[in-house]
């Protein structure tokens, strides 16, 4: 009879006009790290700005004082050049909108106060272009003080040069009418094409072609006089000079050089090609460059050119006076460039696909710039993420004094500056800025846990923890710089060779997988969970040596006959030995618990005022005291028959069968995709979203484990919580909640190791759920007059009263209703920022499996608000998405390799809008499935999403 009154009078939860009060806006802050599909990279050497762009029309431009201009273009960006006389910057991009031959499209942006505004978009090539086959060969910025325009060279022998100001009309260099057509080597026009140029700095008037790769000529414009000529039976791959435009150095494809000086005009010119490794089969060398150094001593650097038989892939070979060196990167080099200051090379910069790489050519060892920008934070995959709103200011000091002093002591690091550094001196006043920071902490493959520092500007690398020093076999590339030395002995006259840059893939254990990490924001410790069942916790610290390690068996297996148990994955061990610990963490009481069977860790928490460390796998959870060195509680979920079977199958539980699903699955998408496409259809987001691979089946009660299935006792949550479950006590105590897959809660009462009772881990309360989802999250509401209990499982929203835990009537079926499942849930506290007020509201944040936020109201589940942020296929983006206390957002791009930071906060308004300031987050300005309207802001690459959120004066009926 309620329900039908409730139907007819009216809902409480009805959103009315006059009711509407505040919003919750969600805007996109800023990204940080590598992006991806890079294709070119510039440098201002007057300003210090560094340019970077992809072949999905993005352009990053970094100022001095780190600050970040972002812009997006149609069309893929082939180069970037900058204009230091004019404070212009040129992109080059690739537009086949007209002909086949005019490849090119140029946009022209000024700098003015940290931003970029449009001079002119516009096709400065001629017709006559247009009517012929012609096409550009070559690029070649001239960029002096009095002259800063592009040079382009055709397959005609023609330049055309364009200005920076638009008032300045085009210059063009007719081969026809020049002393080149006289010459023997370029009658016919194949031989024609411009691949290279080069501009006396001194007189611009004497220029250095390279005509089809095989024939140089020095030419004088003014007098109309060819000065030199030098033809080769090898391709050329570049040509460089230096600032007096009188040596020259050439580089072939048969990994050989060519060096000659311009001193004597109508000279012959005497070509003997040369090699700085003995043999005869090098590699190809496909870019050469030369400076000098303070003594001046010559600088020799160039990609490639090294033995056949030399184990280097992407190798960068530096060269000056006594000293020489051999960079070897993990990936593919793009570009690189010396940065010069006064005539004098101060830097390398190395643009490789996956990293940016800078090297300090005026430290002694050759060493790298550590980035402030442009980290990669792929170059060991993320295998999980946190992020930290509540840190405190003391502990945030003490990670960037360690940080500081790290650096200075690094055997792989520069201690020198940044060298653009310099160059925002006189902008030192906007870091001061007061500025929210967050860490985010992420966990990676080969065993590493990195300490972000993240906030509106600066993205920079705190500290990193390498837990792989903790195990037997761990050698460190700082101990043993030139251990690939011992690989090159049977070659001589090799240089040292050395990894270039931290982008390493690969890992040489997969069990240092870091699975899971728990970080304790007030004492800056935190603990991690390993592949292969390894639990540690880390503190901070200065300097010291540190004993051997102690080993805690976690016996999950204790209750059953271990006769026949063969565990397929085999235990890391810990060092037996000392260790020197360097600043930054170091294992807290010299303790490693060990799981047994070594499968991987699925659950993982920490209480530092205890010193308990909880932890969970597929086979149940234990609790141990870190402090103390010893087990509380071992409690197996899985029965001993299933332990076994498990055990001795495959203890790691990879499931080949869940995987041939899932790759059938994959192959089915890609099929039934390609089928419509050539129906001429086009599926929309919200149709795909919304399509059905399989049909709707019932939750299996007793999965097998053997068949591929997920058991029932895998522990998906474990939090330790300060709160009051019991109504005979009046003062706080410390409760452990576990959430398991099979939708069970168990909460334990955690005694401090001064209590008189043996009984240190006492089950309280168990609560199973009778839809049995697996449970996603476990939060308290601590509010008058009673405090409340949440349990989110994949399917609803449930919660319960405190102390008695009674079932409440807030709830919510998010699956039956949504048709999304629960990933990930936390409260959040939001702020308005129009009312400029210190006052919060609380609201559920609630991430699902289909790239959906839902903002939900501790007080009505019905007044709620969904915002869809990435693809419903994004599944990278979805499961590293995090969310702090503070409503920030964070999550990685498909990739890998950066991180979207979303903010959500209160205004006020009445219309419901959404706008985004910045075109596009991926190829062809697509912006993951958002309705928007806005224009391009170009304001240090912020992005702007707003979505409204009504707060409601209501009467609630269930209350």
């Amino acid at each position: 009879m309620f329900r039908y009154l409730r139907s007819r009078i009216g809902n409480s939860y009805e959103i009315k006009d006059s009711e509407q009060k505040d919003v919750v806006s969600c805007k996109k802050i800023a990204t940080y790290g590598f992006p991806q599909r890079v294709s070119c990279f510039a440098l201002s050497k007057s300003f210090g700005f560094l340019a970077i762009g992809t072949r999905d029309g993005r352009l990053q431009i970094y100022t001095p004082n780190c600050s970040q201009i972002n812009i997006q273009i149609e069309f893929p960006i082939i180069s970037v050049y900058f204009l230091d006389s004019s404070k212009t910057i040129i992109i080059r991009c690739n537009d086949l909108t007209k002909t086949k031959f005019a490849l090119y499209r140029f946009f022209f942006y000024k700098i003015v106060n940290n931003e970029l505004k449009l001079i002119k978009d516009y096709d400065p090539i001629p017709n006559e272009i247009y009517n012929s086959s012609q096409s550009f060969k070559c690029c070649i910025c001239l960029n002096e003080n009095e002259s800063s325009a592009l040079l382009l060279g055709t397959s005609f022998g023609n330049i055309y040069t364009i200005w920076a100001s638009p008032s300045t009309s085009n210059f063009s260099f007719n081969f026809q009418n020049t002393a080149l057509s006289k010459v023997e080597e370029l009658k016919t026009q194949q031989n024609r094409s411009i691949t290279d140029i080069c501009i006396n700095s001194l007189n611009e008037n004497k220029i250095v072609l390279l005509f089809n790769n095989f024939v140089i000529i020095v030419f004088d414009n003014a007098k109309n006089v060819v000065l030199n000529k030098i033809v080769v039976s090898c391709a050329i791959t570049s040509i460089c000079n230096d600032s007096s435009f009188q040596s020259f150095f050439c580089s072939f494809s048969n990994g050989f050089y060519f060096d000659f000086n311009l001193t004597d005009e109508n000279s012959e010119i005497i070509l003997k090609q040369k090699g700085y490794f003995e043999g005869n089969n090098f590699t190809r060398m496909s870019k050469i460059l030369i400076s000098k150094n303070e003594s001046f001593e010559q600088f020799v650097i160039f990609s490639g050119g090294v033995p056949d038989d030399l184990e280097c892939q992407n190798p960068i070979c530096i060269f000056c006076g006594d000293n020489s060196l051999i960079l070897n990167f993990d990936s593919e080099i793009i570009n690189f460039e010396i940065f010069e200051e006064k005539g004098v090379a101060k830097a390398l910069f190395v643009l490789c696909q996956d990293e940016l790489v800078a090297i300090d050519l005026k430290d002694s060892l050759w060493r790298m710039f550590s980035l402030p920008y442009l980290y990669p934070i792929h170059s060991s995959p993320v295998t999980c993420v946190l992020a930290i709103s509540d840190i405190s200011e003391q502990i945030l000091s003490l990670f960037e004094q360690i940080s500081i002093e790290r650096k200075n002591y690094s055997k792989i690091f520069s201690s020198n500056k940044w060298p653009l550094e310099q160059f925002g001196e006189d902008q030192i006043a906007l870091k001061t800025v007061a500025q929210d920071s967050f860490l985010i902490i992420t966990g990676h493959d080969n065993g590493n846990v990195c300490v972000w520092k993240a906030n509106d500007l600066n993205f920079n690398l705190l500290l990193v923890c390498n837990t792989a020093k903790e195990f037997e076999g761990y050698q460190s590339e700082e101990e043993n710089p030139q251990k690939n030395e011992e690989n090159n002995k049977s070659i001589k006259h090799i240089p040292p060779i050395r990894k270039g840059g931290i982008f390493d893939p690969f890992s040489d254990d997969h069990r240092l997988c870091i699975q899971k990490i728990y970080f304790d924001s007030k004492s800056g410790t935190f603990a991690v969970g390993g592949q292969a069942g390894q639990l540690m916790v880390f503190e901070t610290l200065w300097k010291r040596t540190s004993p051997a390690n102690q080993l805690l068996l976690i016996d999950m297996t204790s209750g059953n006959s271990t006769e026949n148990l063969k565990a397929n994955e085999s235990a890391i061990q810990p060092r037996n030995s000392q260790l020197n610990y360097e600043h930054g963490f170091c294992l807290y009481n010299n303790v490693i618990a060990q799981f047994k069977p070594p499968i991987p860790v699925t659950a993982i928490s920490w209480n530092f005022n205890l010193g308990v460390l909880a932890a969970g796998n597929e086979f149940g959870y234990a609790v141990c005291s870190i402090r103390e060195r010893k087990l509380l509680l071992i409690k197996t979920l899985m029965s001993s028959q299933d332990v076994l079977q498990i055990s001795n199958k495959d203890s790691a539980l990879s499931r080949f069968k869940s995987v041939k699903k899932s790759i059938r699955q994959s192959f089915r998408r890609k099929k039934q995709t390609a089928e419509q496409l050539e129906n001429g259809g086009i599926i929309s987001a919200q149709q795909n979203r919304h399509r059905q691979e399989r049909e709707i089946t019932q939750r299996s009660r007793n999965p097998n484990a053997l068949d591929g299935e997920t058991p029932n006792s895998l522990i998906k949550i474990l939090n330790f919580e300060t709160c009051i479950l019991s109504p005979f006590n009046t003062h706080q105590e410390v409760y452990l909640f576990v959430g398991t897959q099979g939708g069970a809660v168990l909460i334990h009462l955690i005694r401090p190791d001064a209590c008189v009772n043996t009984e240190r881990c006492q089950l309280i309360k168990e609560i199973r759920l009778r839809h049995h989802a697996p449970i996603a999250a476990i939060e308290l509401l601590h509010q008058q007059p009673n405090s409340r209990l949440l349990i989110f499982s994949e399917e609803q929203i449930r919660s319960f009263t405190m102390p008695n835990l009674k079932s409440f009537t807030f709830k919510y079926r998010m699956t039956a209703i949504e048709g999304s499942r629960i990933r990930k849930a936390t409260t959040v506290l939001l702020n308005n920022e129009t009312k400029k007020t210190s006052n919060s509201e609380k609201f559920l944040a609630v991430t699902t499996n289909r790239g959906e936020i839902f903002f939900i109201s501790p007080t009505n589940p019905k007044c709620l608000h969904k915002i869809s942020f990435v693809q419903p296929n994004n599944t990278i983006g979805i499961f590293s998405t995090v969310i702090t206390r503070k409503g920030q957002i964070f999550y990685l791009n498909p990739g890998g390799s950066e991180f979207i930071r979303l903010g959500s906060h209160l205004t006020s308004g009445t219309d419901i809008e959404c706008n985004i300031v910045e075109t596009g987050l991926g190829c062809n300005g697509a912006t993951n499935g958002l309705e928007c309207n806005g224009k391009n802001r170009g304001d240090l690459g912020f992005f702007e999403y707003s979505f409204k959120y009504f707060k409601i004066n209501h009467f609630n009926l269930f209350l």
